[in-house]
């Protein structure tokens, strides 16, 4: 354990000085947060523009149009102007104006059931909004006309929400806040795996390239050189993670006032951080003794694809977990160990009524499937570190796990 240690340290030293690390620490979170918020915010200066509609009206709907967008934006960007002027007279009065269009209600397009806005503008824009006006208004013209006063059409659209409350469920329903934001939380900590994933795999690559390993393995055992670079880039990725939360949260409180730390105080935390930690040592002991077979840095890259499939081996079945959290795929899953930790985070997440029985059986397989792979990623990595020249077959492979 003290080699372990030992090991492990200098990966952390080793990484934490090198400059291409710490950029990317702090350039992912900020990458990320460009590509997620630029598009939102172009996206929200086209359709926060303001919009003159010109209304010709034969039918008195004019008055029901609301004063409020169903989509919370601005009332003052759209501006509905009653006009006696005929379409054609309109239409030329628009043309080449983007932010301007007309509208006709006459006993045609009510008995067709095709109202059309016409604009010289592209795209949908601030008319999605609008859309949803102008066929509340003709909602309420039609039940006016059938001698209903306002009270009446007030009950008729009157939205309803329904809610799916189990019998079963013994604790009180948590809120979607609740049920996402630790999920985020353990997903965040499950990215580690490709992460620090990949930078196992490659430092197992690069030595054994630089020939660094017959030098590194004079001084500790195969078992501690491979459970001390696991031990390692998990802290890594740890400290990757601490830093990108410590810039996320503060965000989130401050900027869209979200109180994330009363929403991860929840006791489907600690199950969701075992599962998202147990997963990255279970993937990492495979790709470090996968990494070891590989002749170099090349054949390895054109490898790693396929094995970072296995940690993606969750998502295939997602929609069965997201449609019934508690059924029979789900549950299959949830005890096949390479997908034990996905979908359990997933179910977690979704599902407040997962039996604890379950969360404890599989929590055992998973520590004990992570047992038997580290014993053999060591006996693997013990002898193919060593070899060079060719990648190990598979049969060299299967005869080494044997003795």
């Amino acid at each position: 354990m003290k080699n372990t240690l030992k090991v492990a340290r200098w990966e952390i030293k080793r990484n934490v000085r090198n400059k291409a690390f710490l950029i990317s620490i702090f350039i992912t979170p900020l990458m990320m947060l460009l590509f997620g918020l630029v598009p939102t915010l172009l996206a929200k200066f086209e359709t926060e523009q303001a919009f003159t509609l010109y209304v010709v009206d034969e039918l008195g709907i004019y008055q029901n149009i609301p004063k409020e967008t169903p989509t919370d934006q601005v009332p003052d960007q759209v501006e509905f102007i009653l006009s006696k002027d005929n379409p054609q007279t309109l239409e030329e009065k628009i043309r080449g104006r983007k932010n301007q269009g007309f509208v006709v209600f006459d006993e045609n397009s009510l008995q067709s059931g095709s109202i059309s806005v016409y604009t010289d503008t592209e795209g949908q824009g601030i008319l999605a909004p609008i859309t949803g006006m102008l066929q509340s208004a003709l909602y309420d013209y039609k039940l006016q006309n059938l001698g209903l006063n306002d009270q009446q059409v007030n009950y008729l659209n009157q939205a309803y929400q329904v809610n799916i409350k189990p019998l079963t469920t013994k604790t009180e329903e948590r809120s979607m806040p609740e049920k996402i934001i630790p999920g985020v939380f353990a997903g965040i900590l499950f990215l580690t795996v490709f992460t620090s994933g990949t930078m196992t795999f490659q430092s197992a690559l690069q030595e054994k390239k630089d020939k660094m390993v017959e030098l590194i393995l004079s001084s500790v055992q195969a078992e501690d050189l491979m459970q001390g670079k696991i031990l390692g880039y998990f802290v890594l990725g740890l400290i990757q993670v601490g830093v990108w939360l410590s810039l996320g949260i503060p965000a989130a409180q401050l900027i869209f006032k979200i109180p994330i730390l009363k929403y991860l105080l929840v006791p489907e935390l600690l199950p969701m951080v075992f599962f998202a930690l147990a997963g990255y040592l279970l993937y990492s002991a495979i790709f470090v003794a996968i990494g070891a077979t590989m002749e170099d840095a090349q054949s390895g890259s054109s490898f790693q694809g396929m094995i970072f499939l296995i940690p993606m081996l969750p998502l295939f079945v997602i929609g069965p977990i997201i449609a019934n959290p508690s059924g029979a795929i789900a549950r299959i899953g949830t005890f096949f160990p390479l997908t034990t930790p996905g979908v359990m985070l997933a179910r977690l997440s979704i599902s407040s009524q997962t039996p604890l029985w379950e969360i404890l059986a599989s929590g055992t397989i998973l520590f004990l499937t992570i047992i038997l792979i580290m014993r053999l990623a060591g006996k693997l990595f013990k002898t193919a570190i060593l070899m060079y020249g060719k990648n190990a077959t598979f049969t060299e492979v299967i005869k080494w796990l044997r003795y």
